[in-house]
């Protein structure tokens, strides 16, 4: 019976799960509510505007408030209806990432990513433009960035390197077959959901995910097409900051 039972502990420790260390209550795994949701954690990388992994992410998983998944995951079901899929880029973000992130908006030099993430700013303006907060939503498990791709395109890797991301289709960061107009994290004036100056494909792409995350209760953020916050009763309050693995 001993030997038994510690070849089953064996096993389980062998096929246990390098994300499945403990979290908040009100906080889940969005791969355990929605695993069909693809998944770039750009800030588990160094793929961002900032050119290197964002402190507080230990691995790139999306985080969310269980509430928050679960709509997620019924937007996720119209769009594929649709031949469409989700594909998400942040999620919850720990405040000291927040915290990361205005302070490297306020040192000097660290701009190498900025032909990519911001080719027509200076990345001091970038909090007076509202691109970077120093509190967000996201630390309350209750905002995502997500995209939108063709439902049978294979799964594309994080990017390495791109042109512009307000630049032509083709040299922008490869992130969907599908056209949204600017990259994800674009800090571009492009970037507003109701920018007129996109393509006509661009501009129904922006609306399907708009339609689909607004009738599960997501609202966007204006300035970004990929922001969304959950609004549901009893969302938390106050920002969490374990990290993100």
């Amino acid at each position: 019976m001993i030997a038994a039972l510690g070849i089953v502990l064996v096993a389980q420790t062998a096929t246990a799960r390098p994300y499945d260390a403990a979290l908040p209550a009100a906080l889940v795994r969005l791969r355990d509510v929605a695993p069909e949701i693809l998944q770039d954690m750009r800030y588990a990388g160094p793929f961002n505007f900032t050119g290197a992994r964002v402190p507080g992410y230990r691995a790139p998983e999306c985080i969310l408030w269980r509430p928050a998944a679960e709509a997620l995951a019924r937007a996720q079901a119209r769009l594929a209806a649709d031949g469409l899929r989700l594909k998400v880029y942040d999620c919850y973000r720990p405040a000291r990432a927040v915290r990361a992130f205005a302070a490297w908006s306020k040192a000097p030099g660290r701009d190498e990513m900025k032909p990519v993430f911001y080719p027509a700013l200076e990345k001091s303006r970038l909090f007076a433009l509202g691109y970077i907060a120093s509190r967000s939503k996201h630390s309350l498990g209750i905002a995502v960035d997500v995209g939108l791709v063709r439902a049978g395109e294979p799964d594309l890797p994080t990017p390495q390197r791109a042109g512009a991301c307000d630049g032509p289709f083709d040299g922008r960061a490869r992130e969907s077959s599908l056209d949204l107009g600017t990259a994800f994290d674009c800090f571009s004036a492009t970037s507003a959901t109701a920018d007129r100056g996109i393509s006509v494909d661009a501009r129904a792409n922006r609306d399907r995910l708009v339609r689909a995350l607004a009738a599960e209760g997501f609202s966007n953020y204006d300035r970004e097409w990929w922001h969304f916050e959950f609004r549901g009763p009893g969302a938390p309050t106050e920002p969490f900051d374990v990290p993100v693995e």
